[in-house]
């Protein structure tokens, strides 16, 4: 039995001349025309126009910034076993306009876009971050920080306490000056009891997604703030100062994910004790509000650029053959699905991580109403991270 191994296509992107990732100027940008195409299922020609636009704007990318391609096709009697294909990019899209658009025919929409693709992190660019959101469907968030800044009463020989939501503020102003969007802090709170806020508080991811998804929230910051007051000596006299240590995480609230991460410190001296308190967890935040924007900036990057996970809920499973066929023919049925994991299985219902170039939307859309190795799909629901579908018993 011949095989023959066919090394991937990219082969005039590789020749290209392409700038070292070192070389690249953060000021540095390329225009670029490409053109993507998107599945037509159902007469459903809005969402594939929007599947479309996305796949210009990804391949947009690795035009302007060479494509790193690994790609081995194992071709064995001119049927198709394994196609894996390895790509990472550096940049992302600022801007975009639609050139030209229209069906290519029954099956396929198409869309050509001219592009402009920045060589550089995305951080501060404020067009750039807006158009990474527009692609995940604006995605909102929710802060909670327990807070203590701890002082002693001027005058007094006792400690005071304050509990404040300077951290919350002091991220959400930082934030939401980037573009990004927060879930209103009194439905928050009027969804939070004790019990459950201890738990979250304590770093229970799980609660804290669950909290999220109630409230409407794609990703939910949260963690501890501590604000205490300290004499220190400078130049043979003693100052009172007040040291902050903020510590928060950034959880996916469809999986309970941590995408993000970070400690800060920050000082202030000050009389006032709470006063000094407070400017000092405003300190810490600042800093630390960079790092958590650049690292959930670059998780949403990665997503539109070469694929997000989502989780596949399974319900109505009829035995683990059933699972079994289902799961290994989904990527050859899905179009961008590289990856399945299963995660779980009992009794009747499943969970599998998926990866795969699209939205949630793109992954409902071409389940719903399939017929995969002879066994009804049909979706019964979605999230921003998780599709659920049911599967039907086999005639």
């Amino acid at each position: 039995m011949k095989r023959t191994i066919i090394l991937a296509a990219g082969l005039l992107l590789l020749l290209q001349p392409v700038l070292p990732a070192q070389e690249i100027g953060e000021s540095e940008s390329r225009e670029v025309v490409a053109t993507g195409i998107g599945s037509i299922i159902g007469s459903d020609v809005a969402h594939a126009r929007d599947g479309a636009v996305n796949d210009a704007l990804r391949k947009s990318v690795e035009n302007a910034l060479g494509l790193i391609l690994e790609a081995e096709t194992l071709v064995e009697n001119y049927q198709l076993i394994d196609d894996r294909i390895f790509s990472r990019t550096r940049g992302y899209v600022q801007n975009y306009e639609i050139i030209k658009e229209g069906r290519r025919d029954e099956q396929l929409y198409e869309v050509t876009v001219r592009a402009v693709v920045k060589m550089a992190d995305l951080k501060s660019d404020l067009d750039g971050i807006a158009t990474l959101m527009r692609r995940k469907n604006m995605p909102r968030l929710m802060v909670i920080i327990e807070e203590r800044n701890i002082g002693e009463a001027p005058g007094l020989f006792h400690y005071i306490e304050a509990d404040m939501n300077t951290a919350e503020t002091a991220l959400m102003q930082t934030f939401s000056m980037k573009g990004f969007k927060f879930v209103d802090q009194a439905t928050v709170k009027r969804n939070l009891d004790a019990r459950k806020a201890a738990a979250i508080l304590e770093g229970d991811a799980a609660q804290a997604a669950a909290l999220g998804r109630d409230v409407g929230a794609e990703v939910v910051i949260t963690g501890k703030a501590l604000a205490k007051a300290t004499v220190v000596k400078a130049f043979g006299t003693e100052q009172r100062s007040q040291q902050a240590t903020v510590t928060v995480r950034a959880i996916r609230t469809d999986t309970g994910d941590i995408i993000a991460m970070g400690t800060e410190q920050g000082a202030f001296p000050h009389i006032d004790d709470v006063a000094g308190g407070t400017r000092a967890i405003q300190k810490a935040c600042e800093k630390l509000s960079g790092q958590l924007m650049d690292q959930i900036l670059n998780r949403w990057q990665e997503d539109v650029s070469t694929g997000s996970t989502f989780q596949l809920k399974v319900q109505g499973i009829s035995g683990l053959d059933q699972l079994t066929r289902f799961k290994n023919a989904l990527p050859h049925y899905i179009r961008g699905l590289s990856s399945v994991v299963q995660r779980e299985w009992y009794e009747s219902f499943a969970t599998l991580e998926v990866v795969m170039t699209g939205t949630n939307e793109d992954l409902a859309q071409r389940l719903s109403n399939a017929q995969i190795e002879g066994i009804r799909v049909r979706v019964v629901g979605m999230t921003q991270n998780s599709v659920t579908v049911e599967l039907s018993k086999e005639e």
